[in-house]
């Protein structure tokens, strides 16, 4: 089967309206990359990477109607660098591309994150399987930030244990909690974030009791008072910060925050934010950090 791909070069601000023209019109997948081709698998969910040039590609059915895409296009209020690029590529080229950015990698000898359609040729019985089928719009766990966060909740998470995460995107830290047997509460503000926890969990066998999703207009952290045992949040610094007090007030006595999508230099100043939180020593891995601490007992 062949598919139709346009590619364009935009500014990250137009990045949001550029999306939704692509999946009004029937995208089936959308990749960033910078001018340098480097992949963009996992901003924080309705976020726009720092570049100040992006290209955006999208994924078609053939028979896509190419001139409501152009009208669609030519019809916001942004300047495009250049014309769309338009191509057909065969759907073995799209998934190699793909596939190289899928994982295949044990965290914590207890969890196994898996592409979905990938055939188990060797056994292990002693883990538990997270299919995902690699990150396009959102995370496939295989950014630094992510990767960090799975390690320690494969290390700590245990049966029954409430998790929050937070800017959920694919939802692989909230499936992978739920999976070593914790109740996830997951939030994010993309709605298609939103549908696609939904639609990650269902596949890996976790209904609305195991993981529950929410746009974030439906969040509401009063009702959560005290109620977590680990809030889990990979998103950026900013937000991270402007977050402390509601994390702080739905985090149980004791109980654990894992933050990650910081950059390494910014750690400190996110620390500094959670002022009933105690912190041990950032992990760090290719310039990103991942901070652990507990809640002061109340």
């Amino acid at each position: 089967m062949s598919w139709l791909q346009l590619r364009l070069q935009v500014t990250p601000d137009a990045l949001d309206d550029v999306e939704q023209v692509f999946f009004s019109c029937g995208a089936v997948a959308i990749t960033l990359l910078s001018d340098a081709n480097e992949p963009v698998l996992e901003p924080d969910p309705g976020e726009t990477p720092l570049w100040s040039s992006v290209w955006i590609q999208g994924l078609f059915p053939i028979d896509t109607d190419i001139h409501a895409l152009r009208s669609g296009l030519e019809g916001l209020s942004i300047v495009l660098e250049g014309a769309p690029e338009v191509d057909f590529v065969g759907a073995q080229n799209w998934q190699q591309a793909v596939r190289t950015y899928a994982v295949d990698r044990v965290f914590g000898e207890r969890l196994w994150l898996l592409p979905k359609d990938q055939a188990v040729t060797i056994a292990k019985p002693n883990l538990v399987q997270l299919r995902l089928d690699p990150g396009l719009a959102f995370g496939s766990g295989s950014h630094p930030t992510t990767s960090l966060c799975l390690q320690w909740l494969a290390d700590s998470i245990k049966p029954d244990m409430k998790v929050l995460d937070f800017g959920c995107g694919s939802g692989v830290l909230g499936i992978g909690a739920a999976l070593l047997g914790a109740s996830v509460t997951a939030v994010d503000h993309d709605r298609q974030a939103v549908l696609a926890t939904s639609e990650n969990a269902a596949y890996n066998g976790l209904g609305r009791d195991r993981v529950n999703v929410m746009a974030l207009d439906q969040w509401q952290p009063e009702q959560y008072l005290q109620h977590f045992d680990v809030v889990v949040a990979n998103i950026l610094a900013a937000p991270l910060q402007a977050l402390a007090p509601d994390f702080e007030r739905v985090l149980k006595a004791r109980g654990a925050i894992v933050l990650s999508g910081i950059l390494s230099d910014q750690a400190d100043e996110v620390m500094a934010s959670y002022a009933q939180t105690d912190f041990s020593s950032p992990e760090f891995e290719a310039g990103w950090a991942r901070l652990q601490g507990y809640g002061r007992g109340r």
